[in-house]
């Protein structure tokens, strides 16, 4: 495994998280108005409605079984062979994973960065790749600094091992 400078990982503009979502995991961007989204916009964790950058909806096997662990990589033979038996949907159909879909809001106060996100749904993998967008915490001497950087030291080494920190970085 790569040696990391965990203090030189930036935060990742929103549009690039965007083509992360859509391209990489292959979520269906969804319109936050759409009333079958009604049950998952009112939760309390969800950011405030004027700060929502995306809606997205993660439907597919292999990618849920990579973000819930699964499968171990998205290099792995066994993530490959998943993935070929996934069938994509459009933003239309997505009513059909509705019960087993991970639902994803990504949040900008700025329009630039993240600033909060929400998962609805188990995907502690997902949680790790969020984390890291928002780029290495503040270096501040207090103990909840301390907890946070080895929390994003971890998350960092997370997406590592599952393949996706290429993605965060361009390669």
């Amino acid at each position: 495994m790569p040696v990391h400078d965990f203090k030189s990982i930036q935060p990742t503009n929103v549009n690039v998280i965007h083509q992360i979502l859509v391209n990489h995991l292959h979520a269906i961007r969804l319109n936050q108005e759409d009333e079958r989204l009604i049950t998952i916009m009112e939760d309390p964790f969800v950011p405030p409605v004027e700060t929502i950058f995306g809606v997205y909806c993660v439907y597919l096997k292999s990618i849920l079984d990579l973000l819930q662990g699964r499968i171990s990589s998205i290099d792995s033979y066994d993530f490959q062979k998943a993935s070929a038996k996934d069938k994509l949907l459009t933003a239309e159909d997505f009513e059909v994973v509705l019960d087993m879909a991970t639902f994803v809001i990504i949040a900008s106060e700025d329009k630039a960065y993240m600033s909060h996100y929400f998962i609805g749904g188990d995907t502690e993998k997902l949680n790790s790749i969020l984390n890291v967008c928002f780029g290495h915490p503040n270096l501040l001497a207090d103990q909840a600094s301390k907890r946070s950087i080895k929390r994003f030291e971890q998350d960092v080494l997370i997406v590592e091992k599952i393949g996706c920190m290429k993605l965060l970085r361009n390669e």
